[in-house]
C-alpha cells in the first residue's frame, strides 16, 4: 500500500475477505473519493487529490479545508 490509510483499508479488507483471490477482484491504484484509477484522468485537479477516502472532494462533510 502506498500509504497509512490505504494499508488500513488493505488490513480491513483481508479481515473480511481472508482469501488471496479477494485482492484480485479490486483494482488497484490513485483513488478520488473511492473512484476507480481512471476517475483521476477526468479532471486535471484530481491528480493532486489522491484521496481515496473522500476528504479532498469539496461536498464532503469532512473535507479538507
Amino acid at each position: 500500500p502506498a500509504s497509512k490509510e490505504a494499508y488500513l483499508y488493505r488490513e480491513i479488507f483481508e479481515e473480511l475477505f481472508p482469501v488471496p483471490s479477494a485482492a484480485e477482484c479490486v483494482p488497484g491504484g490513485p483513488s478520488v473519493a473511492c473512484s476507480s484509477a481512471k476517475a483521476i484522468e477526468w479532471d486535471e485537479s484530481f491528480k493532486a487529490m489522491n484521496d481515496p477516502s473522500g476528504r479532498a472532494v469539496g461536498v464532503h462533510q469532512s473535507a479538507y479545508k
